[in-house]
């Protein structure tokens, strides 16, 4: 009861001031970079189903290209942090036994690619800045992406970086 009470006090914004004010992280990149950075991870699914009948061929498959070696990289990187986490487990807990130092010998830290690590980003405690490094670092993002300027020619294009310029459409984008 007390923990209810507590928390309705401390977190209510009318009792307790310091609760209005939220804050959030700045994001560091711009609306180009986050475009690129979203199409790779998202791919196709970050434009609306008209603009994909619109659009090229060759473009939908360089998207789809580029989207499969982003999710093919970050997999396998997930997968290396939780072997990894998972190793110093088994060291720290047995660290004399011998399966144990033959388990993470042989298996390592590496991933396999047919398996799929769902694990979010936040629970892996991986930060936008780190993703955004590993795809430049595996060359899926431009070598020069942390110094793409948004260039405001290419927001109004028809293939520009913003997904509609139709008045009244939504634009549709997920955040990472």
């Amino acid at each position: 009861m007390r923990v209810i009470l507590f928390s309705l006090l401390f977190f209510n914004p009318q009792i307790n001031p310091q609760m209005r004010k939220q804050n959030y992280e700045k994001d560091p990149y711009n609306g180009h970079q986050n475009f690129l950075y979203n199409r790779a991870l998202y791919g196709l699914s970050i434009y609306a189903p008209e603009e994909i009948k619109e659009m090229p061929v060759e473009k939908k498959k360089r998207i789809v290209r580029i989207h499969k070696k982003a999710q093919m990289v970050v997999n396998l990187w997930k997968q290396e942090i939780v072997n990894a986490a998972a190793n110093r487990f088994f060291t720290d807990i047995f660290p004399d036994m011998e399966i144990t130092h033959t388990l993470v010998n042989y298996y390592g830290i590496e991933g396999d690619p047919e398996h799929v690590n769902n694990l979010s980003f936040k629970s892996l405690k991986i930060t936008k800045d780190q993703v955004v490094n590993k795809l430049i670092e595996k060359k899926v993002l431009p070598k020069n992406f942390k110094e793409l300027k948004q260039d405001e020619s290419r927001i109004h294009s028809k293939w520009g970086f913003m997904s509609s310029t139709k008045p009244g459409h939504s634009v549709r984008r997920r955040v990472a």
